[in-house]
């Protein structure tokens, strides 16, 4: 602020420092149908000092709490569900790159198999999260809820059609369903640089992320895939399903970058398995990928799997060999088909050919896959990276590795021991430690000084609290 004075007349200039919140994305470097999620910034800050499922500093106290609010860990540990967190009200960010050893979340062993459900539901709007490991797991006491268990839901809930929702370097397994799925909605969702593997299997059910199931009882928009690890999943690698393309393309599905590591049965299926009077094809943009088989590829493997009863309808984008950047690359032996019906027996091939430019613009920047695998080996999934992702990460550097069949239950030994050291020292609970906020200017007794806005550089626009999560997140991850 300058003061001028000039007579009896006081001017005051100021000059705003602050960019449209419209105008930022989750982060710097968000790509992705969801990059314009916001999360918690500028609200409330919940310090997460237990692993406790429930009561004060827990977890579930910040995430299934109300307003604008970011959920910053003193702990390390895993947390113990007796039922899901349910996410009812948005606006909210878990960065878990804050944890000093890391998050994981489970199932409680014992409870009943009705309470034995998705441990993460999201069914709001404008949610990001981080650096998690979800890992429900598996009982025989709880085969009998087998189909609503997965590690992360995005669910419509009454008339709330969830959107804006951002997942980054997330681990998620041992569902007993497909590892993550959005039913009935979901609009604007990036998923990217996590980690989808060590998949159970009960009655064959190891199904890897499900996107738009049940569309046509919701309000389905445009999901982006982005720079993932899928591995060991029999099906759904992912699955994409769509109402249409829309009229801006806002309902096409981008899968770009993505390794497809080991797949069972079938690829990624462009399908609509329910299909009714209103039927009008999923539509789909896949770029980039690579699909390598392995030990668990048995079946008829292809990029492209599509329901034989609705192909006519689908759309979709998926090159191979034209020497264009955007190819995706198909490794192993027998060679990989670009396309397939989903049935199993007798093998048919898709008598549709993908379209021969993407359908409308790629919503993701392109890396090439020459070096994406050794890319994706070292940034996917929550870090510090344990044991578990360590042991899945060799399997897929080295595919003959992996396993031909999946377990269906999991065991104490399953999760691994997660410990870390001791959390920074922030006096005034604002989430930033006293170290960031002297090194910055700020003040280490003013807990409102986490939403003041940086004036300049990288993180110009966003709060002082965003910058220091996203350097947290810079500091325990591979460059």
């Amino acid at each position: 602020m300058r003061l001028f004075r000039g007579g009896a007349s006081l001017i005051v200039l100021v000059f705003a420092t602050v960019q449209s919140a419209q105008a930022l994305d989750t982060f710097p470097g968000a790509s992705g149908a969801g990059r314009g999620t916001s999360g918690g910034r500028g609200g409330a800050v919940f310090i997460v000092t237990n692993t406790a499922d429930t009561g004060t500093g827990s977890l579930r106290a910040c995430m299934e709490a109300s307003g604008a609010r970011t959920c910053v860990f003193r702990t390390s540990g895993t947390i113990q569900l007796a039922t899901p967190i349910v996410v009812s009200s948005g606006d909210l960010t878990v960065a878990g790159q804050t944890s000093p050893g890391g998050i994981q979340i489970r199932l409680r062993p014992g409870i009943a198999a009705t309470a034995a459900k998705t441990p993460i539901r999201i069914v709001s709007s404008n949610v990001f999260l981080r650096h998690l490991r979800v890992r429900p797991g598996n009982e025989a006491a709880w085969d009998s809820t087998r189909g609503s268990r997965s590690g992360i839901g995005i669910e419509k809930a009454d008339t709330v059609d969830p959107q804006n929702i951002y997942l980054d370097h997330m681990s998620v397994g041992y569902g007993s369903d497909q590892t993550m799925y959005s039913f009935q909605s979901g609009r604007n969702i990036t998923i990217a640089y996590s980690l989808f593997a060590y998949p159970l299997s009960p009655a064959n059910h190891d199904y890897g992320p499900l996107i738009c199931s049940d569309q046509h009882q919701g309000d389905c928009g445009k999901t982006t895939l982005w720079r993932n690890i899928i591995s060991s999943h029999r099906w759904r690698n992912p699955a994409l399903k769509s109402v249409g393309c829309g009229a801006q393309n806002e309902r096409v599905h981008d899968v770009i970058n993505t390794l497809i590591s080991n797949p069972g049965q079938f690829g990624i299926m462009v399908v609509d398995d329910h299909p009714d009077a209103n039927n009008v094809g999923t539509c789909a943009n896949v770029a980039a990928n690579i699909m390598e088989r392995g030990p668990r590829s048995t079946g008829p493997i292809a990029l492209i799997n599509q329901s034989d009863d609705t192909a006519a309808a689908n759309k979709w984008y998926a090159p191979v060999g034209t020497g264009g950047g955007n190819d995706n690359v198909l490794l192993g032996s027998p060679a990989i088909p670009q396309c397939r019906l989903t049935q199993i027996s007798p093998v048919a091939p898709c008598t549709e050919t993908g379209v021969a430019a993407p359908i409308g613009a790629l919503s993701a920047p392109i890396l090439s896959t020459a070096t994406l695998k050794s890319h994706l080996m070292q940034q996917v999934g929550a870090f510090p990276r344990d044991s578990l992702d360590a042991r899945w990460i060799g399997f897929v550097n080295n595919v003959s590795t992996a396993p031909a069949t999946n377990p269906v239950y999991t065991t104490s030994a399953s999760f691994p021991m997660i410990t870390g050291g001791s959390p920074p020292i922030d006096n005034d609970n604002d989430g930033m430690p006293n170290s960031f906020e002297q090194a910055n200017g700020l003040s280490t007794t003013n807990a409102a000084d986490r939403n003041n806005i940086v004036p300049s550089g990288t993180y110009a626009g966003y709060t002082w609290l965003e910058r220091y999560l996203d350097e947290r997140h810079h500091t325990i991850t591979p460059p």
